[in-house]
């Protein structure tokens, strides 16, 4: 497993925007502007920052500041509902990554991406 990204909510995309580009001086590594929503995706070094706003009422995963990679997508969600805690269905967005959102057992949420289909996250 591996971070693949953190992704922050922009109530006022432009500002976030101008933020990251002109005061942090993040570079752009891909944008994307049609729903369900628009982001900008940053290149932290090996790692992306995901600027994002949602254009469309939420839907399921995808939400979570945090997304894991892993190989063992199905295999987690099932011991992760096991051990008790919420985790949504699996779910193949627009982008085409396959998804679930995980509550741990203190209500952090995270987000688990399938290793073999990240789409174009």
């Amino acid at each position: 497993m591996k971070a693949l990204f953190t992704s922050f909510p922009a109530s006022d995309y432009a500002v976030s925007k101008q933020f990251y580009e002109e005061v942090v001086g993040l570079a752009i590594v891909r944008e994307h502007e049609s729903g369900p929503h628009r982001y900008t995706n940053y290149d932290l070094g090996g790692m992306v920052l995901k600027i994002y706003e949602w254009l469309e009422p939420y839907y399921g995963s995808g939400h979570s500041g945090l997304f894991i990679e892993t190989t063992n997508l199905d295999i987690i969600v099932e011991k992760a509902r096991e051990f008790g805690v919420k985790a949504t269905e699996i779910q193949v967005h627009s982008w085409g990554g396959r998804c679930s959102s995980v509550t741990d057992p203190f209500g952090n949420i995270f987000d688990l991406i399938d290793s073999n289909q990240k789409g174009d996250a």
